[in-house]
């Protein structure tokens, strides 16, 4: 189980990285990607990590 929520974990981050780094590209060109707007990208991106950190601690406080 604590394997799983780590890969998990990883891929949150990862994916989280990729999203950003595709929000702040739309951003600086004031264009759309896909039709989706930065503002998107970019929360999207808060809640992979936020929920990269709830599963972080969750981990912690089960051992």
């Amino acid at each position: 189980m604590d394997k799983a929520v780590s890969v998990l974990i990883d891929l949150f981050i990862i994916v989280a990285a990729i999203v950003l780094i595709i929000g702040i590209i739309s951003r600086m060109t004031l264009n759309p990607i896909l039709g989706i707007e930065a503002q998107a990208f970019l929360q999207f991106a808060q809640a992979l990590l936020l929920f990269a950190i709830a599963g972080g601690i969750r981990q912690l406080l089960r051992k």
